[in-house]
């Protein structure tokens, strides 16, 4: 469903700027970019079983993701519309306190996947350009290998739930198609498997390239 829902969108947001191209074809930015990105997510306590796993950790990992940026020609190039797709990977380990593993540690491989309608604000025409940006979307976190005792084990389980973030960076031209970008982002979603919840806050360092049409 939620594939279904982004594919919809991508399609919608690829048509739109070559209806605007017709009228104002010279100040329509339509960006297509690729990047890879490290994340630090911060270590809050989860619940697991019937009660709070302090300490809980929540490793750092890797991921990539995919934009189509639209920049029309009524925000004469100051705003924009954005999807996005990303993923990463990352693991979780949870100290019991309460249930029968109470005084062990859980350990699960953690898989987080979002998909977000973002707004963009830029300073165009500038050698490296700078922008802002907030988002909302679509947020899975994926739980693969879970080892928590007293909790009835699945290979794999999803939590679907609604995610939000802030981004910043900056853009360079390398050519009047091709540029380069950096990205400082912040994630929060709030996952609810079986007999265990996080609230996830992650900040993700974004590198990557993209083309221009």
């Amino acid at each position: 469903m939620a594939l279904s829902i982004w594919a919809f969108g991508l399609l919608t947001l690829l048509g739109f700027p070559f209806t605007v191209r017709a009228e104002a074809e010279p100040h329509t930015d339509v960006y297509i970019s690729l990047y890879a990105m490290g994340s630090w997510p911060y270590n809050r306590d989860a619940f697991a079983l019937t009660g709070p796993a302090p300490d809980t950790n929540v490793g750092n990992g890797v991921g990539a993701g995919l934009k189509v940026t639209v920049f029309p020609v009524l925000a004469r190039g100051f705003l924009g519309i954005e999807l996005e797709s990303m993923g990463n990977s990352s693991n979780l380990s949870a100290p019991l306190t309460t249930g029968p593993g109470a005084g062990t540690v859980g350990r699960t491989n953690l898989w987080v996947f979002n998909s977000m309608a973002n707004l963009i604000l830029r300073y165009p025409g500038l050698p490296v350009i700078p922008y802002v940006g907030v988002g909302g979307g679509l947020s899975q976190g994926v739980l693969s290998s879970a080892n928590i005792r007293g909790r009835s084990e699945q290979d794999f389980e999803s939590s679907a739930t609604f995610g939000y973030q802030f981004f910043g960076g900056l853009q360079s031209n390398v050519t009047r198609r091709i540029f380069l970008f950096g990205e400082y982002k912040y994630l929060a979603a709030n996952y609810h498997w079986q007999t265990l919840s996080l609230e996830y806050r992650s900040q993700y360092a974004v590198a990557g390239v993209g083309l221009r049409f």
